[in-house]
């Protein structure tokens, strides 16, 4: 047993070196992997409603925020996309992180509440102008047989940025340096603006009938609704975002329900994100031996057994950290065999608007729990809630994730 870990170990770091050299020949994708660890490095993140606390909004003005944020990326996600198919991937992603400098400016400079909250609604206009844009060029610009092992070093990646974020959003927070800290996002952002600058355009690889200029939105729902695979992953990021999404917003406060404090909170998250940027590197040997569909359909069934266990009241709190990380470690096994097959099914053509739907559904599933959270809140807890929001899910999940793993891999 222990060779065949050895090896298994010899085997991983083999692949790591060839894929590291085989990539550093492309230069979209190591350009590519610098937008995702620079676009989601964001200490702003971690002290935000502090920081307007701090400079006088109050908890009205704050939601008001928040809210103008959401409302505007939910609704222009899918006009973002189509827009970007038809004009130009590079020239969305250029003009969304031109976007987010101006909020982040406005960060800095502006008091006004209202003016406030046009800056979050540029925010989500900017989200929405990224969302996919840069990405689709990437995925043009490789095979699709090194599109899940790729996966696998992005998710690295971008678990690494988010971490480093964190230990350093954590630090200024701490200190009360918010002018160093919306500066240093500024900063990044700008490098971010010279990364994508320095990325290739390219031509889409879809069919010849559906030109980049021709897309329309009718086209789009036309793809979606004569194509099974779509539709099945389209309803799988619904419903898991229905029962995921809030189970991450309200982490910390479960746990504090059971009496665990901040540090074992905050302790919980970076053990998480260190499995969730290191779990990848292990999945092209792990999935290499196995039969990928019913590797998937077992990751994603388990996914579901340990979030129900880390919500369930008469575990013993020293297990829920556990609980917490380990279906994290169940859904980083199956999510790149899940990215390959959405992205097989794709057309290039209209990449980023099946992104942009994607980046939809999410939003929906979320707004469709907050909706039954206002209706069951106030005769149960967020705990039941979170309970009640996961078995829902797993009755519409559990058929969707067998329809698309029914596809070939």
């Amino acid at each position: 047993m222990a060779d065949g870990f050895a090896f298994m170990l010899f085997e991983t770091s083999a692949w790591i070196i060839g894929l590291w050299r085989r990539s550093m020949k492309n230069r979209t994708v190591w350009l590519y992997m610098a937008f995702v660890f620079l676009s989601n490095f964001s200490t702003i993140l971690y002290f935000l409603t502090v920081y307007l606390e701090f400079v006088g909004f109050s908890m009205v003005a704050i939601s008001g925020m928040m809210i103008a944020y959401q409302v505007s990326k939910f609704a222009l996600e899918i006009p973002t996309g189509y827009i970007a198919d038809r004009f130009g991937r590079k020239i969305s992603g250029l003009v969304g992180i031109a976007g987010m400098l101006g909020y982040y400016a406005a960060l800095l400079l502006i008091r006004s509440p209202l003016l406030l909250i046009g800056a979050f609604a540029l925010k989500g206009f900017a989200v929405a102008c990224v969302s996919g844009s840069i990405e689709a060029i990437y995925i043009d610009s490789v095979s699709q047989d090194q599109l899940v092992r790729l996966n696998v070093v992005e998710r690295f990646v971008f678990y690494a940025s988010y971490a480093l974020s964190a230990c350093v959003g954590g630090f200024i927070s701490s200190e009360g340096a918010y002018f160093i800290g919306l500066s240093a996002d500024i900063f990044t952002m700008v490098l971010t603006l010279l990364v994508v600058a320095c990325i290739p355009e390219t031509k889409g690889k879809g069919s010849a009938a559906a030109s980049m200029s021709q897309i329309s939105p009718r086209m789009i729902w036309t793809a979606i609704a004569g194509n099974g695979t779509l539709r099945s992953a389209f309803v799988m990021d619904c419903s898991q975002a229905f029962a995921f999404v809030a189970l991450e917003d309200f982490f910390s406060l479960l746990l504090a329900a059971r009496g665990m404090g901040a540090v074992a909170s905050g302790m919980t998250i970076a053990v998480q994100l260190l499995v969730s940027a290191s779990i990848g590197f292990i999945v092209p040997s792990v999935i290499a031996h196995v039969d990928k569909r019913l590797f998937a359909r077992i990751c994603g069934i388990i996914r579901l057994i340990l979030a129900a266990l880390f919500l369930t009241p008469f575990i013993p709190v020293d297990l829920l950290p556990v609980f917490y990380v380990l279906q994290t470690v169940a859904y980083s096994l199956f999510a790149p065999i899940k990215y390959s097959i959405f992205q097989n099914a794709a057309d290039s053509s209209m990449r980023c608007s099946l992104i942009s739907v994607q980046s939809q559904m999410v939003a929906v599933g979320a707004v469709l729990f907050y909706l039954l959270n206002a209706v069951l809140s106030s005769a149960a807890g967020i705990r039941v809630v979170l309970l009640v929001a996961l078995g829902i899910s797993s009755l519409v999940y559990i058929p969707a994730l067998f329809r698309l793993t029914s596809q070939r891999t």
